[in-house]
């Protein structure tokens, strides 16, 4: 890349975008664009650009909104969650941030890689879900995750959806089961709760003696086996390992319903993810190694959980 530019895995960075990062830390912090040191990119984070910064002896993080964000991503609901999650003790990171226009800064906590194969960070991690969805909500600005799937499919072309998506190949069956599934869960008398929505090892900032979990941009009111779906679709996780979460979640062996509910929402949500990765690699962004595990698990656990109804 030159000089002018800042590749990050969210996309690439030009020399306006710079600029207006330069200029918004420094409205923010009221200083001068000469003590803004190490602008760099922190290699996480799909939907949007993130970068790490120093300035006047701390360090933070700025999110510049990523391609498509703002189709994908309603940013009023996301500050009403994001100070949700801020009461509830699960994100007190946030410094700043934009509704309009998307940007949000926030400290940087040292942390080290979230490892989806240690104990103590499966259940740090699962238990932190937990608390967040026992969390007594004020504000209930449901999130539809079968409502948002549909609205992105309408910004797929047709060639790149579905069946024509090479990379998936049983689409029909599985969107045939995963409608069912949605349907079949609501009877199950689960509630609906304060939600991520985007759990994944990504977002959690972990080091020995702390735990957040960040980036609220699928928050809302919702299903709280959405965060144990995004959890589990984000690794390579066995079916054992699967049964484990689930275990480290209640306290308890799930019963038979708290288990079909959140088999079935492990599918739905590899469904929307799907979805999600189509609408992104049309505009031509790769997704990488979660398109397959969102493929396999909407897949394996849409059958799985059909037949635990059935």
């Amino acid at each position: 890349m030159s000089d002018n530019t800042i590749q990050t895995t969210g996309g690439v960075l030009h020399e306006k975008d710079l600029n207006f990062i330069n200029k918004t830390i420094c409205e923010v912090f009221n200083c001068n664009e000469d003590q803004i040191l190490d602008l760099k990119p922190l290699q996480k984070g799909l939907t949007n650009s993130v970068l790490s910064f120093e300035l006047n002896g701390g360090k933070y993080v700025f999110r510049f909104p990523g391609l498509g964000s703002e189709i994908l991503v309603d940013r009023g609901r996301e500050s009403m969650i994001q100070s949700q999650a801020y009461e509830a003790r699960v994100d007190t990171t946030l410094i700043a941030m934009s509704v309009s226009k998307g940007w949000k800064i926030a400290k940087f906590v040292p942390h080290r890689d979230f490892d989806y194969k240690n104990v103590s960070d499966i259940y740090r991690g699962v238990r932190l879900l937990n608390k967040l969805h026992h969390f007594s909500a004020k504000v209930r600005w449901e999130f539809d995750v079968k409502e948002k799937w549909e609205s992105i499919k309408e910004m797929i072309p047709e060639e790149c959806y579905g069946e024509n998506f090479a990379e998936y190949p049983e689409f029909a069956s599985i969107r045939d089961r995963v409608y069912e599934l949605v349907e079949l869960s609501k009877q199950d008398g689960i509630p609906h709760c304060i939600t991520h929505g985007d759990a994944r090892d990504e977002n959690f900032l972990i080091n020995d003696s702390e735990i957040y979990l960040t980036d609220w941009e699928y928050g809302g009111y919702n299903d709280p086996g959405f965060d144990l779906g995004t959890y589990i679709c984000g690794g390579d996780h066995s079916d054992e390992e699967v049964d484990r979460i689930l275990f480290i979640y209640f306290g308890h062996k799930p019963n038979d319903i708290e288990k079909r509910h959140f088999y079935a929402w492990i599918a739905i949500t590899g469904f929307f993810f799907m979805h999600w990765c189509m609408f992104k690699e049309s505009a031509g962004q790769k997704v990488g190694y979660l398109k397959p595990l969102w493929y396999r698990f909407a897949k394996d656990y849409s059958v799985r959980a059909l037949e635990m109804y059935k």
